[in-house]
């Protein structure tokens, strides 16, 4: 076994077999359920007790309009309202002021409080009064069965979106569930870049800061080390999302399975056949490995250049930008895969490997796949020998902190 293989063993192995990891990838699928549910849950638990709005009304017109829901009470203001809150001991969470006939002066309605209000204060007062106002202004124009001509003239559409192969099949497809595919995908590559490159990074360092590496580089090349280490970290990210996805998928699938619902279970086999998740997981992988070699590399030749936690900070913002970068770009390219920004930065090795896999769901011309990948592989071999270079001198180095012209004398080595 060649000597970058011994490494990319001891790397890997010493890896999966730790009980955090054992421990993270059984209950991270267990984590993210119960975080959407708890999510899900606290969202729908209102207040135990109902904010008071006092209402205002100089009209007399509106205010047996407003019916009480489980989040808001309505009390009427029969003195002024400084008075009201004197005397009252209610705890009173806005007020409502109506001066005009709101038909002719839509604007005579304000909302005071002491505090900002949640926008479900508002979308209450409004849903209710619009009815009202909406039916009135119906009656004025004196049309028999105006409602129901209104009613029935109300269409609402159903579109189907098809997509067709070169041997005519059509398959049924949906936006929504391919901008979700690639935002899931995307996201996954952005973690996974992060957490492993900071895994390479701290792993660098605290040989680096044991001494460790003195000894480990008098029988193996620097360069050989940092690529055992950069792969076999990799791999241990590529399998702890093999077992997450296959769980995920396997418990989602089966439970669809056995409640019997054979449509669902049917049309969610179809979305995902429609936006073809055998090379959208192909693709994962390929970005994947060209990233995070892209990005592992630079955070290894950070680590082999500070001497302490507290240092890594000035090396990595540079880092940290990019990244961040390409995330955005991606997030905002998935309602428009075609578009400029989404085109560049699937071109540009530093934003590819994450906005790519926005546009993948939505198919992807084979010449710009192939020139984006092209692309990256040029640059993730560019920045190896970079960082190998970065990295075969710093991490023999101790004591004070290189500056950025010392960093490209290295290079120059």
């Amino acid at each position: 076994m060649s000597k970058i293989g011994i490494v990319i063993g001891r790397e890997y192995l010493t890896r999966v077999r730790k009980k955090s990891f054992i421990i993270l990838t059984v209950l991270m699928p267990v984590l993210i359920v119960a975080m959407i549910g708890g999510i899900f849950f606290l969202s729908s638990i209102k207040d135990k007790q109902a904010k008071v709005i006092v209402v205002a009304d100089e009209t007399g017109q509106y205010f047996s309009l407003l019916k009480n829901t489980g989040q808001y009470v309505f009390i009427e203001a029969k003195t002024g309202f400084a008075d009201f809150r004197k005397n009252s001991d209610e705890s009173v969470y806005a007020t409502l002021v109506i001066t005009d006939d709101l038909l002719k002066n839509p604007g005579a309605i304000t909302l005071y409080s002491y505090k900002q209000l949640v926008s479900s204060a508002e979308n209450t007062i409004s849903s209710q009064l619009n009815e009202y106002l909406s039916n009135k202004k119906l009656d004025s124009y004196q049309i028999p069965n105006l409602r129901n001509i209104i009613s029935d003239s109300k269409v609402n559409l159903k579109i189907k979106t098809i997509k067709t192969d070169a041997t005519g099949k059509e398959i049924q497809t949906s936006a929504e569930f391919a901008s979700s595919i690639g935002l899931i995908f995307t996201t996954l590559i952005y973690m996974f870049i992060f957490v492993y490159g900071a895994m390479v990074m701290q792993g660098v360092m605290e040989e680096k800061t044991n001494r460790i590496v003195e000894v480990i580089v008098s029988s193996l090349k620097p360069f050989d080390l940092m690529m055992g280490k950069l792969i076999g970290i990799g791999l241990v990210g590529l399998t702890q999302f093999g077992i997450w996805a296959t769980v995920l998928f396997g418990v989602s699938f089966s439970g669809l399975f056995i409640s019997g619902d054979f449509i669902l279970f049917q049309k969610i086999s179809g979305l995902f056949e429609a936006v073809n998740m055998a090379t959208i997981c192909f693709y994962f992988v390929l970005f994947f490995i060209g990233g995070y070699l892209m990005y592992a590399s630079l955070f290894a030749s950070i680590g082999a250049i500070v001497n302490s936690q507290e240092d890594t900070q000035q090396y990595m913002m540079p880092v940290t930008i990019l990244v961040l970068f390409a995330l955005y770009a991606g997030i905002f390219s998935a309602q428009n895969p075609d578009g400029p920004l989404a085109f560049w930065s699937s071109l540009i090795p530093f934003t590819s490997p994450i906005v790519m896999m926005v546009r993948v769901p939505f198919g992807v011309p084979w010449w710009q796949m192939l020139l984006s990948i092209a692309l990256l592989f040029l640059t993730v071999i560019l920045i190896v020998k970079l960082a190998a270079k970065i990295y075969r001198v710093g991490i023999l180095m101790y004591g004070k902190k290189p500056t950025y012209r010392e960093i490209v004398k290295w290079l120059r080595y």
